[in-house]
């Protein structure tokens, strides 16, 4: 089962990698065009990763825990990323990608 749960959660790095490395070389305008997939299924995508990671980590001990609960965390930022990109808001993105940032993927 720890096999899996770190499987899943490198997935979300991934994912939040993506988010930032993107945010940081586009606008948010130039973001919103990029359609395949869009950000809102990126979010989906780290959202569904992360209710997964929680279910396993319930079987767990704190270690689990601690990781389901990071990888929720990145999952609502990714959201919240999406979200500012879909309404164009630039300020949103960069506090949204900042706080991303400061998470500790350990």
């Amino acid at each position: 089962m720890e096999d899996e749960l770190n499987f899943l959660y490198q997935r979300v790095f991934k994912v939040a990698k993506h988010f930032l490395d993107q945010s940081k070389l586009f606008t948010v305008q130039e973001l919103s065009q990029h359609n395949e997939p869009t950000y809102e299924q990126f979010a989906e995508y780290a959202n569904l990763m992360a209710s997964t990671i929680g279910a396993i980590a319930e079987a767990g001990g704190w270690d689990e825990e601690r990781i389901s609960l990071n990888a929720r965390q990145a999952a609502l930022l990714m959201e919240k990323m999406a979200l500012c990109i879909a309404n164009h808001d630039q300020d949103g993105l960069k506090a949204a990608e900042h706080d991303l940032e400061k998470m500790s993927f350990v």
